[in-house]
């Protein structure tokens, strides 16, 4: 992952602040305070619908032949289910994401422990809210579709603003549990997702110069790997709000104009995958 200077960040969770400790290339200079959220609109509870949105993790490789097909299955289901599908594209570190020869570098620390926790050895391979095992492409239609007509357990909001001139990034995810959930180990993961970038990928007729990547994981935002603690509570009632802000500074490397932030809420004890959302900085 391109290192990036963290300015901050921190969790207001009913009005209390509180802040983990960041692995590198995290540097802490301040934490930021609850004066920074980024405020919820009318706009943004109006357009929530209520229902699940699904998190796609396609585990991918620039020198995997079959990978473009599953990533271009992968946009079909999110155009598909516009506004409830969240994709991430994600390179672990072995010889299909190897970026020698010319090829982009999309390898990540983040996504390389996600790929060896969930067991994921061959690509192009997919997690649907991380429950139901790794899937072979030809199953990801159907584990999505399973999820078009639920419920969503949890209002997730993710809220930015960027200064185009210091390339200064906030960010406020707001978290209203709509369901009683019980875990005592609820977290919230913060990733950052570039789309639409151009770099060589190898395809089943040769080596394409000038694909487009899509989704692709450039790590999670905060260093935090599986996520933040919500809270310690077993049970996190109907009805209660989170709001956990962060702001940092952009790579340079990274394209703005198609920078996202994508957050799920996850139980980090059976590792599903409650609600995802995101959202584009600019």
């Amino acid at each position: 992952m391109k290192k990036i200077l963290l300015l901050a960040t921190a969790a207001v969770i009913l009005g209390m602040m509180s802040c983990d400790k960041l692995k590198e290339p995290y540097i802490v200079e301040s934490i930021v305070t609850e004066s920074d959220t980024i405020p919820l609109v009318a706009a943004d509870t109006i357009n929530f619908d209520g229902k699940m949105v699904t998190l796609l993790e396609d585990y991918t490789g620039v020198k995997c032949n079959n990978c473009p097909a599953a990533g271009a299955l992968a946009l079909q289901l999110q155009e598909q289910y516009e506004g409830h599908l969240v994709v991430l594209g994600v390179h672990p570190k072995g010889a299909l994401q190897n970026p020698a020869g010319g090829f982009p570098d999309f390898r990540t620390d983040d996504g390389n422990e996600w790929n060896n926790a969930f067991n994921i050895a061959a690509y192009p391979s997919g997690l649907v809210n991380r429950i139901g095992g790794v899937l072979g492409s030809a199953q990801w239609g159907a584990a999505v579709s399973s999820y078009m007509d639920s419920q969503a357990p949890i209002r997730l909001i993710v809220k930015t603003e960027f200064d185009e001139a210091t390339r200064e990034l906030k960010v406020s995810i707001h978290s209203k549990f709509l369901q009683t959930i019980d875990g005592d180990d609820i977290r919230l993961t913060t990733c950052m997702m570039e789309d639409n970038i151009l770099g060589k990928q190898v395809t089943p007729s040769g080596i394409d110069t000038a694909y487009m990547h899509r989704h692709v994981f450039r790590g999670t935002a905060d260093g935090q790997t599986w996520g933040r603690i919500l809270t310690s509570s077993y049970t996190i009632e109907a009805g209660r709000n989170f709001i956990t802000n962060m702001k940092f500074i952009l790579n340079d490397e990274y394209n703005a104009d198609d920078f996202y932030i994508v957050a799920f809420i996850s139980d980090n004890d059976t590792k599903e995958v409650l609600m995802a959302a995101e959202t584009k900085i600019k």
